[in-house]
C-alpha cells in the first residue's frame, strides 16, 4: 500500500519548540458521557469552567471543539454555525472530555489567543481521540490495574495534545494564529453569503472583535472583508448560471439568492469580475 504524504504544494508546518508539548502532566484529563436529557441548558455546562477547567465536546458526526473558558463558551454557545452552536453539544453520541485549563495553556499557550478551535472526528488523530474516549465510557480499563490506568490515561492527553496541533494544521507563530482565525471567519462568511445583511461590522460582532481587528485581520489581502464576500457571492452565481440545475430561474433570483438585492449593481460588479453580463454567460451556456 502507498502511504500518502503531505502535498508538495502546501509549506511544511513550522512548530517553534516553546510551542511544542511538554510531557503530559497536570491536565488531569475526565472523560464523561452526555446524559442526553432534553431540559439540558448551558448552565449544565458551566460548572466545569467554575472548577476552572476546559471542556472538549465531542461527536461521532458533529465532531469536536475545544471551549477554553466560559467566556468562549458562552459566545459560541448560541451560534448559528453548527459546528460551533450547540447542535454540537446536544447530541445524543456526544462525549465530554475536561482538563484543567492551566495545564492545557502550559502545554499550548497559543490557544489563549484562539476561537474556538473544531477538529473532525471521521477520520485523523480526533477519530483516535473519539476510539480511546469511547472504550474508556465502555469500560476497557476497569479491570486494569491502576499503574496502567494512569499511564493510558498520559496516552490520552497526549492524544488530546495532538488532536489540537493537527486541527490548527499551521505554525503555531502570529502568522499561524492569524491564518487560524481567518479560516474561522471565512468559514462563517462562506455560511452567511446569502444574507444581504452580511457586513465586516456583523461579522465583527459575531465574533466579539471591532471591525478594525477584522480588517488588521485580513489586512494586506486584495478587497479585504468586503471585497472577499462580494467576490465569493460572485463566484457562487457564476456556478449557478453554468449549471443545468438553475437554467429555469430568473437571473435576478439567483442574484438574490446569494445576498444582492440591487440587480444593477449585481450586474455591474458581475460584468467587472468575469468579463461578460450575467445574461451573455447564460447564453453562451445555452448555446453550448
Amino acid at each position: 500500500m502507498t502511504q500518502k504524504g503531505p502535498s508538495p504544494e502546501l509549506p511544511a508546518r513550522i512548530i517553534p519548540l516553546a510551542a511544542l508539548a511538554t510531557p503530559s502532566q497536570g491536565l488531569q484529563p475526565v472523560v464523561q458521557r452526555r446524559q442526553g436529557a432534553s431540559h439540558e441548558t448551558i448552565e449544565s455546562f458551566l460548572h466545569y469552567f467554575n472548577e476552572e477547567r476546559s471542556l472538549f465536546t465531542i461527536s461521532r458526526y458533529a465532531g469536536g471543539n475545544l471551549y477554553i473558558n466560559r467566556e468562549q463558551f458562552n459566545r459560541n454557545y448560541h451560534s448559528e454555525n453548527p459546528a460551533l452552536g450547540h447542535e454540537n453539544l446536544l447530541t445524543n453520541d456526544s462525549i465530554l472530555i475536561s482538563v484543567t485549563q492551566s495545564g492545557l495553556l502550559n502545554h499550548l499557550p497559543v490557544l489563549s489567543g484562539l476561537p474556538v478551535v473544531h477538529f473532525e472526528t471521521q477520520s485523523g488523530p480526533g477519530r483516535f481521540l473519539l476510539t480511546c474516549c469511547e472504550l474508556i465510557l465502555d469500560g476497557a480499563l476497569e479491570a486494569s490495574p491502576s499503574q496502567t490506568r494512569t499511564r493510558l490515561f498520559k496516552h490520552l492527553t497526549d492524544l488530546l495534545i495532538t488532536t489540537l496541533l493537527d486541527s490548527l494544521g499551521l505554525e503555531l507563530s502570529v502568522a499561524g494564529r492569524r491564518k487560524h482565525r481567518q479560516k474561522h471567519i471565512r468559514s462563517y462568511i462562506e455560511s452567511r453569503l446569502h444574507e444581504p445583511d452580511l457586513t465586516p461590522k456583523s461579522i465583527a460582532n459575531a465574533y466579539g472583535i471591532s471591525s478594525r481587528a477584522l480588517y488588521l485581520l485580513f489586512d494586506g489581502e486584495l478587497g479585504a472583508v468586503s471585497g472577499w464576500i462580494l467576490s465569493r457571492r460572485l463566484e457562487r452565481i457564476y456556478k449557478d448560471l453554468q449549471s443545468a440545475e438553475f437554467t429555469s430561474m430568473a437571473i435576478a433570483e439567483i442574484a438574490a439568492k446569494h445576498g444582492f438585492r440591487n440587480a444593477a449593481h449585481f450586474s455591474r460588479r458581475f460584468r467587472q469580475k468575469f468579463g461578460l453580463s450575467p445574461r451573455e454567460l447564460r447564453q453562451k451556456k445555452l448555446a453550448g
